[in-house]
């Protein structure tokens, strides 16, 4: 009869199995599955003999343990490590735990639990088919009672409390039932698994659409965000190429004011500002010479360019441009307003003898210009101006062009009376 046996801190354990000796003649899977079918089995513990092919099993129902339960017998077989043995100990309110052992396997009808004289009885039987019982240790706590049979006894002290003593948690674990089943266990987890592949396939083709998808999107992102930026810092470079010319004219006409006409046999001839630099050139006179023009030019000036032309020295002259704020795509006027104040400018200066011409044609600052790009119509425009006059008016007139207007380069005319051609560039919003 199935008992609890409640082992000392480890934790119940099930005494009084019924331990099934395994023919052999088929698989162990099919014999074990044959013996659970008459009793409708849950749990299952196989007791293999060390280095033997004999094997027996222990089931357990389910209504006879809902949990799954831990072999006793197995816990005496990890405290005694002897391959023939008798264990015969005391439980408790008047009952005794019969168990043995003999070539390594649990003998038949010894896993028992009973009151002190059927119990008794079972291991006299027990005894009497060894020739010699002093070969069978008993192992108990029980000599009173065993000094009694007439015979001579290898008696051990054993008891629940050195059982307790003499195991270690991972014995318990080891003790444990596994699972039983009835069901043809092989060909059902080849069908599961088989459906299982399938399904995990059919998942895996939808998750790897999926993330084709999101990559993909998430590569056009990054594409158009990479390229938004681009067309920003291009942009933004682009429309501050120049600074106004409010700013650079004025900036030229201090560089270049105190200039003189003769130098050393050297005559000015030509004057072009761009950028940071304003360009001088000298022609010679009778006598001149490149060493008297070095010897009588201002010391602050950085050293002439001279080639093959001996009659002519080209002069580097930097010039200081101030900083203005940078201007923006949102700050930027409209193409039509820029024409529009680039006009009324034109008409007014016509009338005091500067021709001021109006850009002929727009382009973007950045951008792919020969392709009409939806997400590229907000780049702004660029167009070229001119103007040409008398120098007297020239800061007048950078002072009243838009600070959108830059200046690509001044060249003056040294004639009587001086005059100037201005270049530049202008920049609107579509």
């Amino acid at each position: 009869m199935l008992t609890q046996l409640q082992v000392p801190e480890f934790g119940t354990a099930l005494m009084g199995l019924d331990w099934l000796t395994l023919p052999g003649i088929e698989s162990t899977r099919d014999e074990i599955r044959q013996l659970g079918r008459p009793v409708d089995a849950a749990w299952q513990f196989v007791w293999q003999g060390k280095g033997q092919t004999e094997s027996c099993v222990a089931l357990v129902s389910r209504t006879m343990s809902r949990k799954r339960p831990v072999a006793a017998a197995a816990l005496i077989r990890a405290a005694i490590t002897e391959d023939q043995y008798l264990t015969l100990i005391d439980i408790g309110e008047d009952r005794l735990w019969l168990f043995g052992v003999q070539n390594g396997m649990p003998m038949t009808r010894t896993d028992r639990v009973g009151p002190a004289g059927e119990v008794m009885s079972q291991v006299g039987d027990v005894i009497n088919q060894f020739s010699n019982p002093s070969e069978l240790p008993i192992y108990t706590d029980q000599q009173v009672l065993l000094e009694a049979l007439p015979h001579s006894l290898d008696l051990r002290h054993f008891s629940l409390q050195v059982l307790g003593h003499s195991l270690h948690k991972r014995d318990f674990v080891k003790a444990a039932f596994s699972r039983h089943t009835s069901l043809p266990v092989v060909p059902l987890l080849l069908c599961i698994g088989l459906l299982a592949g399938g399904c995990v396939y059919y998942v895996y083709q939808l998750q790897a659409a999926e993330t084709a998808r999101r990559d993909a999107s998430m590569v056009r992102e990054q594409a158009i965000a990479q390229r938004k930026l681009e067309l920003a810092n291009a942009v933004n470079a682009a429309i501050n190429v120049s600074v106004p010319a409010r700013l650079s004219v004025p900036a030229y006409l201090d560089a270049t004011r105190d200039l003189k006409r003769l130098l050393a046999g050297w005559r000015l001839t030509g004057l072009e500002c761009a950028a940071a630099t304003c360009t001088l050139t000298y022609q010679a006179q009778a006598f001149a010479t490149w060493a008297g023009y070095l010897a009588a030019k201002p010391p602050e000036w950085p050293a002439p360019m001279f080639d093959s032309d001996t009659q002519k020295v080209t002069q580097p002259l930097p010039v200081s441009l101030p900083t203005g704020t940078p201007r923006t795509v949102e700050a930027l006027p409209t193409r039509d307003a820029a024409n529009q104040k680039l006009g009324n400018l034109a008409q007014v200066s016509k009338m005091l003898g500067v021709t001021l011409m109006l850009p002929s044609a727009w382009a973007r600052v950045a951008g792919n210009a020969a392709v009409a790009v939806p997400e590229e119509s907000w780049i702004p425009m660029v167009g070229a101006y001119s103007a040409t006059g008398s120098a007297v008016l020239l800061e007048d007139l950078a002072a009243r062009l838009p600070m959108t207007s830059g200046v690509s380069s001044v060249t003056f005319k040294l004639d009587d009376p001086l005059t100037f051609t201005l270049e530049g560039t202008v920049y609107a919003n579509p």
